[in-house]
């Protein structure tokens, strides 16, 4: 599936899709999406991007290997679900922080949006890992 325009394309589709894919990471708090819905999309951004370009090219864009991606992702969601304990609240307790931009307007930020992290750097892992898996076993 190495077509040339389907290569073209890509050089609009990879940033448009990245870029829709993290507008429905952040958007999910308060509306339907989330870090799960967010690596989805990324996720089948990079397979189209794969498909149209090669292992190889997708291994220059991606900062790192996708267990490194699991691995932190994991980290970040466990971290943002026990620390309330240390403050004597549930697990998953989501507080808010207000941060004041130039001109006065708050910016709202949830402690909920870094489980939403963790949970999209997980769900790109697994799946780009599993993508690249997959094709190894076809290639051979």
């Amino acid at each position: 599936m190495t077509t040339l325009i389907l290569r073209i394309s890509m050089r609009l589709i990879l940033p448009i899709g990245l870029v829709f894919s993290l507008y429905m990471a952040f958007k999910g708090h308060n509306e339907p999406g989330g870090g799960f819905i967010g690596g989805l999309m990324a996720a089948a951004t990079f397979a189209i991007f794969r498909m149209s370009s090669g292992a190889a090219e997708l291994d220059k864009i991606l900062p790192c290997h996708p267990r490194i991606l699991v691995s932190w992702g994991l980290g970040i969601a466990l971290v943002t679900a026990i620390a309330p304990l240390a403050a004597g609240e549930p697990v998953l307790r989501s507080y808010l922080w207000d941060i004041y931009l130039p001109g006065g307007e708050a910016l709202h930020i949830p402690s909920a949006a870094f489980f939403d992290i963790g949970v999209f750097l997980v769900v790109i892992g697994i799946c780009v890992g599993m993508i690249g898996r997959f094709s190894e076993e076809l290639e051979l």
